[in-house]
């Protein structure tokens, strides 16, 4: 993943409805030497603060084909 790419972040909302949330990857945020996240600007929403910018854990994004 690079900066710029389009990823998806997909969340089961129940057994038989997916709901697909599309956004711009910026970057990887280190908040200890431990743990990194994902910075991605959604397309459709902001963060819970306002910002454009939220982040979210690497593993539940992928990469857009």
């Amino acid at each position: 993943m690079k900066p710029g790419d389009l990823v998806k972040f997909k969340c089961l909302i129940s057994s038989d409805r997916d709901v697909v949330q599309y956004g711009t990857f910026i970057g990887i945020r280190k908040f200890t030497s431990k743990y990194e996240c994902a910075e991605v600007m959604w397309h459709n929403k902001t963060a819970p603060n306002g910002d454009l910018v939220s982040t979210v854990q690497k593993n539940l994004i992928e990469v857009v084909e």
